[in-house]
């Protein structure tokens, strides 16, 4: 079986990696149920072979008093011929630093070290595997090229084997403009939350909105608002 999503995770690679930006500034609003609740910053380097992510995500208004602090990832590694080989994921929440979870990949042992809640625990680590924000960045350096993705993400706290279908291209509008779009969307049982991504096919197949159905019936929506690049080949 692991043999098997091995293939699998590297034909959704593909041979030939796309020409990747060396910079990357991105910005988001973030809406829950229509109604605009914070913004996401991104930013994204490459340099000598390895890369070093961030998105720190603020309340604005009244939700601020609510969501207070920011919630803050870190994705750091290499960048291989298959693009993306995390090294170090981190999630911070401010307001709560005992929340604070980080992965260690280890790829020479194979091995993937989850650190939360005081524990920590070690699981096989699968190839191919992403965490929460080096699989969006991911699809730069390798575009989804068919019509079903395999692939494992860990959450910093579990590994877990994620199934994507190719549903169309769309041209949609966010506030940074028009896209002609790949949108994908993450098959779930009833009880997870639902997770649809629109990649950008002339802008490195950047996401350009993110949609969440969480499994209670609320709903979250990342549009992009504005997208500088780098560096680009």
């Amino acid at each position: 079986m692991t043999r098997l999503l091995a293939v699998l995770c590297s034909l959704w690679m593909g041979a030939a990696l796309a020409a990747a930006p060396q910079q990357v500034a991105a910005t988001y609003s973030l809406t829950k149920q229509g109604q605009q609740i914070g913004t996401v910053t991104e930013s994204f380097k490459q340099t000598e072979g390895r890369y070093q992510l961030e998105s720190v995500t603020s309340a604005i208004g009244v939700y601020a008093l609510f969501m207070k602090g920011k919630i803050r990832l870190v994705s750091s590694g290499e960048v291989t011929g298959h693009g993306l080989r995390p090294r170090h994921f981190e999630h911070h929440r401010a307001a709560d630093p005992a929340k604070t979870v980080q992965a260690d990949f280890d790829w020479e042992k194979m091995s993937l070290t989850h650190h939360f809640d005081g524990r920590t625990e070690s699981v096989a680590l699968e190839p191919g595997t992403q965490d929460r924000i080096s699989l969006q960045y991911q699809f730069m350096f390798a575009p989804p090229d068919k019509e079903d993705i395999q692939l494992f993400m860990t959450t910093g706290k579990k590994l877990n084997l994620y199934h994507y279908k190719l549903a169309g291209e769309e041209r949609i509008t966010t506030p940074a403009g028009q896209f002609q779009a790949i949108h994908l969307v993450k098959q779930r049982n009833a009880d997870e939350d639902g997770t649809e991504i629109w990649l950008a096919k002339k802008r490195h197949y950047f996401p350009v909105r993110i949609v969440i159905e969480e499994h209670h019936g609320g709903k979250l929506e990342q549009n992009l608002t504005s997208l500088t690049f780098e560096g680009e080949l």
